[in-house]
């Protein structure tokens, strides 16, 4: 069987793709992505020297300081990308309700990741339906001030209709595309980008090598990708590790699948900028 028989066209358009791990320190990934001798304290670092794109997947647990994010601002190199999660204590547990002080905190912290922060991700319960939240999430993401891009992760179908899609095109932010358990977003386009990410669930408890091979899933939403490409201007594409295993290795193969390089996983011995410590988080 020939090569053009079992991948996909490659991705050509004008869209500048970027690709990838949600969370960068995972102790799994020591001896399969970082080097055995490695700390925690040199993940972030070593990360960026592989990888381009991160969302920051603490944030949804816990809201960093500014300390914090300004020190992660350092340790990546000119040309990284970061996105970040919403807290769950302003999605999940207030619902957008009275959640001024927490959201401060978190815009505050973000903030001092610009201009390399470019989306923050507004992730919904599975449970949150249009009907018990319409009013208050498109209020919050009106009153949202104008220094980042922002996307919205649907979990239940009843947010996915043409009332909603316009909502968020007049405020510019994108409906998630995921590869989720919960349900499965049409691949709609709201703005000028894609916000896709790879989820999975998390039947895998074991981590650190792949487990499931989820190139269909991965040609599936590429496909999607190639038929918008000439009405975005960038995708930020994300595996979590639940999704097949392992998610830098994910990012290699969907990078293939895309016609781009592999990636280059000997840059993480590459010499770095010589940070003495990560804040840890």
């Amino acid at each position: 069987m020939r090569k053009s028989s079992i991948y996909p066209p490659r991705f050509r358009g004008p869209v500048e793709l970027k690709i990838g791990c949600v969370g960068y320190s995972y102790p799994e990934w020591v001896g399969a992505f970082y080097p055995r001798h490695a700390s925690q304290e040199e993940f972030l670092e070593m990360y960026g020297k592989v990888f381009d794109l991160l969302e920051i997947d603490s944030s949804f647990y816990r809201i960093p300081t500014p300390e914090m994010t300004r020190e992660w601002k350092r340790l990546v190199p000119e040309g990284f990308s970061f996105t970040a999660k919403f807290p769950k204590l302003v999605t999940h547990e207030r619902e957008f309700r009275q959640a001024k002080e927490p959201l401060d905190r978190f815009l505050r912290a973000m903030g001092e990741l610009r201009p390399k922060a470019k989306v923050l991700l507004v992730q919904l319960a599975p449970s949150y339906t249009m009907i018990r939240g319409e009013d208050e999430l498109f209020d919050f993401l009106k009153g949202l001030p104008k220094d980042f891009r922002y996307a919205v992760e649907f979990r239940h179908g009843s947010w996915f209709n043409d009332t909603v899609y316009e909502e968020l095109r007049k405020l510019k932010v994108a409906m998630a595309w995921s590869e989720v358990m919960y349900t499965e977003p049409p691949p709609m386009v709201t703005t000028d980008f894609v916000y896709l990410r790879f989820i999975g669930d998390r039947s895998l408890k074991k981590l650190g090598w792949v487990q499931i091979d989820r190139t269909p899933e991965m040609k599936k939403w590429l496909g999607h990708l190639r038929a918008v490409e000439d009405t975005v201007d960038r995708a930020y594409v994300f595996f979590n590790n639940h999704f097949a295993g392992y998610g830098p290795a994910c990012v290699d193969t969907f990078r293939g699948l895309a016609g781009l390089p592999s990636v280059d996983f000997k840059a993480i011995h590459a010499p770095g900028a010589g940070q003495k410590r990560i804040v840890d988080f």
